[in-house]
């Protein structure tokens, strides 16, 4: 078999077990959202006002909320994307003695006008309507520990 040969057969193989990982890997998604953890932060985002309607978990920051759908049920925004539609939310921190913080912002990459709550031992706070960022939400940041901080442009809750 000539070099070239043994080059383009070990490329496509390399190619097959690429693309076999990645059908077996775990989406991104998965490990941020669905489960809250008594050892991290947690933020819930609801479709409706007053926390009502379907509601994703949410356990770790994320940059873009598009291609994020809150899970499918019989509650109000079933299946509808996150991304712009989540009117309210509630926070619990992490079970250290330091607080945490869950930041709802209007754009993507942790930008713009937020909605920001900060809370210790487990507590929850809760956001019966967004203030800055009802229905225009685009990404969340959740810090936990000695770094949690509210942002100078956010409404604190």
């Amino acid at each position: 078999m000539s070099a070239a040969k043994r080059l383009t057969a070990v490329a496509g193989a390399l190619s097959l077990a690429a693309g076999a990982a990645l059908i077996g890997a775990t989406p991104a998604s998965a490990a941020t959202t669905g489960t809250c953890y008594t050892d991290r932060p947690c933020l819930l985002l609801f479709y409706n006002s007053e926390n009502k309607g379907t509601h994703l978990k949410i356990s770790a920051s994320i940059s873009n909320l598009a291609g994020y759908r809150y899970p499918s049920g019989s509650s109000a925004g079933s299946g509808q994307v996150v991304k712009n539609n989540a009117a309210s939310a509630q926070f619990r921190a992490d079970n250290s003695f330091y607080p945490s913080s869950g930041t709802v912002y209007y754009n993507s990459g942790y930008a713009g006008p937020c909605d920001t709550f900060l809370s210790n031992e487990l507590n929850w706070k809760i956001g019966p309507k967004l203030i800055r960022t009802y229905n225009e939400n685009a990404s969340v940041k959740m810090v936990a520990g000695l770094w949690a901080t509210h942002p100078s442009n956010c409404f604190e809750w």
